[in-house]
């Protein structure tokens, strides 16, 4: 597990640097699904750059990319996703991160987030626990929920109907604060450092989820998956605050 942690924080650094490379040069921005929804040039050369290192090093494994990487097939597959916070890079808010994990048969096995805006690098391997620069992580205890910070993210495309709406409306009332950054992986990456206490996000992506899932769950923290209609949430949580966070957003109207 350490050599495929140590190649996932190699990765994470290659697609930063292409990433900042780009930085506020001709970026080609696209609109993917709504105008909060976008893909630049930069998350290409990012990941593009992710891909090249993992293909060199790992020719047997699958990779997965978040705009559009498609090679392999098999057990062990490596997700990227190298940008996450486009929206924040193109208005040059400093929140946004890369991050890749390596996972087999649906479970993360090794990870690294990376944070270029702080210098700041997670990863974690099953089994090794979570660190940050070489130091262990470890999540909040975790109280309450009316005394703990809770961070999300709401997009006008995820709150269509009445449900979505009061499932935000019910997390913003319950919590101490409510914060909505915009670069989950990144957020998930707090968790486990515990700078917040819980995280809570409607229908994301595996490489929105799986990189910080194994930071949060090596930290000590807990994790799941609540089927709703119409949407399923992904919660990342302290232990003394994931029960009410998934009881919150399991609840109906």
């Amino acid at each position: 597990m350490a050599s495929d942690r140590d190649l996932a924080q190699r990765a994470v650094r290659a697609g930063a640097a292409a990433a900042q490379r780009m930085a506020g040069g001709e970026l080609d921005v696209r609109r993917k699904t709504s105008a909060a929804d976008l893909v630049s040039a930069a998350d290409h050369a990012s990941e593009q750059a992710i891909v090249a290192l993992l293909r060199a090093e790992r020719p047997d494994d699958a990779i997965v990319g978040e705009e559009g990487a498609s090679i392999g097939a098999g057990s062990r597959r490596w997700l990227v996703d190298g940008l996450d916070g486009t929206v924040n890079f193109l208005r040059a808010i400093p929140q946004w991160c890369v991050a890749v994990v390596l996972e087999e048969d649906g479970e993360p096995l090794a990870t690294a987030v990376l944070d270029p805006s702080r210098g700041e690098l997670f990863s974690a391997a099953r089994g090794d626990g979570a660190h940050r620069d070489g130091v262990a992580l470890r999540v909040r205890d975790g109280g309450p929920l009316r005394e703990a910070v809770l961070s999300s993210f709401l997009r006008a495309d995820k709150l269509r109907g009445t449900a979505p709406a009061a499932a935000f409306g019910r997390l913003a009332e319950a919590a101490a604060v409510l914060r909505m950054g915009g670069a989950g992986s990144l957020e998930l990456a707090w968790v486990a450092a515990g700078h917040i206490d819980a995280w809570a996000q409607p229908n994301v992506d595996d490489w929105d989820w799986l990189p910080g899932r194994l930071l949060v769950q090596e930290a000590g923290g807990r994790v799941a998956v609540v089927p709703g209609d119409p949407l399923t949430w992904f919660v990342a949580a302290a232990p003394g605050t994931f029960e009410e966070v998934v009881a919150l957003v399991s609840a109906r109207i």
